[in-house]
């Protein structure tokens, strides 16, 4: 797997635990790969790629290991793109068109620091993470 420095301080930051305890968010793989950062789907999105690729006589466990497979080739492929970028500060969400969650629809890797820690996090879904509330309008600058 291809490596990039990813600075957490750089990162938006979300309470990782809070989210994976009350089920908002989920581990996208069963281990992260040495030199890997943990990645997450959330329920929603995980909801998708049921419906989209089990059926009903699938195990979950298969299809839990055929995700972290698809996870670990787009983190690859992100890493890969990253390195080959000159130094400096990265988008905080890349996009890449994918089938995992819709047939030729966007896949965002949305990459976060832990809350309290420095350690980055990347979710992965069909939009943004994390979201915006469409209320919020950005600051007004000058």
């Amino acid at each position: 797997m291809k490596e990039f420095v990813l600075a957490p301080s750089t990162l938006p930051e979300i309470d990782i635990v809070d989210l994976a305890q009350s089920g908002q968010i989920l581990r996208a793989e069963q281990t992260t790969p040495p030199g890997g950062i943990p990645a997450f789907l959330t329920r929603d999105d995980w909801s998708r790629i049921v419906h989209r690729h089990a059926t009903p006589d699938s195990d979950e466990n298969a299809l839990l290991a055929a995700v972290e497979r698809a996870i670990h080739r787009l983190l690859d492929h992100a890493a890969t793109t990253l390195a080959a970028r000159p130094a400096g500060l990265v988008s905080a969400t890349l996009t890449v068109e994918t089938d995992l969650f819709d047939a030729r629809g966007e896949t965002f890797l949305s990459f976060v620091r832990a809350k309290g820690h420095p350690v980055a996090c990347v979710v992965i879904g069909t939009r943004p993470f994390p979201p915006v509330p469409l209320n919020d309008t950005p600051p007004q600058v000058g």
